[in-house]
């Protein structure tokens, strides 16, 4: 139920259309232009440490891309995200321990021109040594077992997800076509589980469900932004009561602005459950409003997420907020008691979740349809 949503919103605006570390090498081929919408950056979650970014690429036919590291062949990549001759790749490799001792990260491309010819194209990526580790914030939702739908990994729904832009856009330093924004790359859409469950009876109420009307708290200290709170809930889980679009889509939502100048971005709130309006200072734990139903959301949850903002653009209108980059995070400490299958929320009837691991994470992020405890 809850993973349908983003999925739902992101394909039906990918169908519509017919900022970053540069490389130093302008691609010359007229028939493939490639460009990423941001810098690489570290992902530490429980199933390891990953070197992740996206890739925005423009060619009639993409076949695959083979992603080598000092002649060694770290990744062969063929799940791209496509329409028309719009191509998106994103890309999670294991970070080495001792870091990127070499300046370079080689993508050969295989794709077919304009002319049907079979091309090969390769695209040096340069890295850095090292790469910062994630800033820590606090837990958005209260103590307990919660699932931790969509949580980030390589083929997590919200990975995968992007707003477009109505036109493409041209970016002269790469000499590549950006498509669109993903700012949920790295969000978590949290339920709670209680007696390993979701919610009782059927969960076909509202009130069904264990999280629903928890309050809602800031990850860390801030300056309110940007709130909306006057969307309806949906009120059978399931189901939406209304279209969704780029003006909803979030539901009830709050921003806060860190003094770091990333956005802390809570969604789905219940209507008139919001306590903080535009220009409040909050500090870390203060409640935000109540965890909802609200915009794209087939069932109670919170949707967290991240962004960075690095132009500083200004969240005036509803939308804006869905055309910025998100940015990787840690959670300070938990416990992950097992896993759950991505889709579980849509199963009927839906299975007990039963704990089969008690490992402790400091400094970590879940990873997709992680169960934790904190």
């Amino acid at each position: 139920m809850v993973f349908k949503a983003y999925k739902t919103v992101v394909f039906l605006l990918f169908a519509v259309l017919l900022s970053c570390n540069k490389s130093d090498n302008l691609i010359e081929d007229a028939d493939f232009h490639i460009a990423l919408p941001t810098a690489p950056v570290k992902v530490i979650n429980t199933n390891g440490t990953w070197l992740v970014y996206d890739l925005h690429i423009k060619t009639p036919h993409l076949e695959k891309v083979d992603i080598i590291y000092d002649d060694s062949l770290l990744l062969s990549y063929t799940d791209f995200i496509s329409r028309n001759d719009l191509h998106i790749a994103h890309i999670w490799i294991e970070y080495p321990e001792s870091g990127w001792e070499k300046e370079k990260i080689l993508h050969t491309f295989e794709y077919k021109d304009t002319n049907n010819s079979f091309q090969v194209f390769t695209f040096p990526l340069q890295v850095e040594t090292q790469y910062p580790n994630p800033k820590t914030i606090q837990f958005p939702v209260p103590e307990g077992v919660w699932l931790a739908e969509g949580a980030p990994g390589s083929t997590s729904y919200h990975t995968r997800a992007i707003f477009p832009f109505q036109d493409i856009q041209f970016d002269e330093t790469q000499n590549g076509y950006l498509i669109g924004n993903n700012p949920q790359r790295y969000a978590i859409d949290y339920a709670l589980m209680v007696n390993n469950l979701p919610y009782i009876n059927n969960g076909e109420q509202l009130t069904d469900w264990h999280c629903y009307n928890l309050p809602v708290k800031a990850v860390e200290g801030g300056k309110v932004i940007f709130t909306e709170n006057n969307i309806p809930d949906n009120t059978t889980p399931g189901k939406l009561d209304y279209e969704t679009n780029t003006s909803n889509a979030s539901g009830n939502v709050v921003y806060i602005e860190h003094l770091d100048g990333t956005i802390s971005t809570y969604c789905h709130l219940i209507p008139n459950s919001i306590l903080v309006s535009v220009g409040d200072i909050v500090n870390t734990g203060q409640v935000l409003g109540r965890l909802g139903n609200s915009g794209n959301s087939f069932a109670p949850h919170l949707h967290m997420h991240l962004l960075t903002n690095p132009e500083n653009k200004e969240l005036e209108e509803y939308a804006d907020g869905l055309f910025m980059e998100s940015l990787p995070y840690t959670l300070p400490e938990f416990i992950k008691l097992g896993a759950l299958p991505p889709g579980y929320l849509d199963e009927k009837p839906i299975t007990p979740f039963s704990p089969n691991l008690h490992e402790v994470f400091i400094d970590k992020l879940p990873s997709e349809s992680d169960v934790i405890e904190f």
